[in-house]
């Protein structure tokens, strides 16, 4: 019988497309993987994946065996995630996906007392803007910024981020402060690229920057509050940052259709277990404490339409 191993190694490369991407996945490196791999064929006596110039891809064998592989691997983690459910340990591993963001802006800086409390509890942050399966066990606690489609999951709305235009002081001094009545006409703003291009920013700037030029795109929000500090143009970028980034000012109201929800996501066979109640606890009362932060409370602006 193949060793479960094995078998996790060959799904990766199917899901994957390379040994390199697979190793990065199940945390080993590539030599293992295309070890296990080979000797995964050498047991089944049969070529599962070819090499092509775009990556590795699946052979008709391959193919064959992946649904019931995934069936084995759904079973697998329904016992993994029932057994640790009912773990009562405030100790050992909870990961905690959402992005570089809001770690570095929110999470990160208020952490400190959660160690103090919780010192057997190992904490790791996978900060990334794709989403991370929680039924797969790829993390146990996940921050989203929309609600979760996939019903069989728990998700609690925990607060608001406010999200405004921004500009830096040196830039405004150049250029005049921005007008949204006039589709920001005469003004240079901060697009996006990539993944990026479709959030509702993005969508947002096409909408009330029709008169503006396009100074230039970025692909995460750290990048883009790098290009408005440095006056490269007028960005839109979550209160909780903007506000509090040196040289950047607030140029017109919250933009209400903008405003993101903060959710906790946690799949239920591990809503009993201790140390991830402890985690979706100290983040709840972490985010509800900011909230007059997160939703841009105290700052004026120059009047303009939303």
């Amino acid at each position: 019988m193949p060793d479960w191993n094995d078998l996790r190694c060959f799904l990766a490369v199917a899901r994957e497309g390379s040994l390199a991407a697979a190793a990065r996945v199940l945390e080993v490196d590539a030599t293992t993987v295309g070890r296990r791999l080979a000797a995964l064929e050498g047991e089944l006596d049969t070529k599962l994946v070819e090499r092509t110039p775009s990556g590795l891809v699946l052979t008709d064998a391959g193919r064959g065996i992946r649904p019931a592989l995934e069936q084995m691997e759904a079973s697998a983690l329904a016992v993994e995630r029932r057994a640790s459910g009912e773990d009562a340990r405030l100790e050992g591993q909870v990961r905690i996906t959402l992005t570089e963001a809001f770690a570095v802006d929110m999470v990160l800086p208020r952490f400190a007392p959660f160690r103090e409390r919780y010192p057997g509890i190992e904490v790791r942050f996978l900060t990334d803007y794709g989403s991370l399966d929680l039924t797969r066990r790829e993390a146990e606690v996940a921050i989203r910024l929309t609600r979760p489609q996939d019903a069989s999951l728990v998700a609690r709305k925990v607060g608001e981020i406010a999200v405004a235009p921004y500009a830096s002081e040196d830039y405004l001094a150049r250029r005049g402060s921005p007008d949204l009545t006039r589709g920001l006409v005469g003004q240079d703003v901060i697009g996006y690229t990539d993944a990026a291009a479709r959030w509702p920013e993005a969508r947002w700037l096409a909408e009330h920057a029709s008169g503006a030029r396009l100074a230039i795109r970025c692909n995460s929000l750290l990048s883009v509050v790098a290009a408005a500090g440095a006056g490269l143009g007028v960005a839109v970028l979550p209160c909780l940052r903007g506000d509090r980034e040196p040289g950047l000012r607030r140029v017109a109201p919250r933009v209400d259709a903008l405003r993101r929800d903060i959710w906790l996501v946690v799949h239920p066979d591990l809503q009993n277990n201790a140390r991830v109640r402890a985690v979706l606890q100290f983040l709840t009362e972490l985010i509800q404490r900011e909230r007059p932060l997160l939703a841009g409370e105290g700052h004026s602006a120059p009047s303009g339409r939303r």
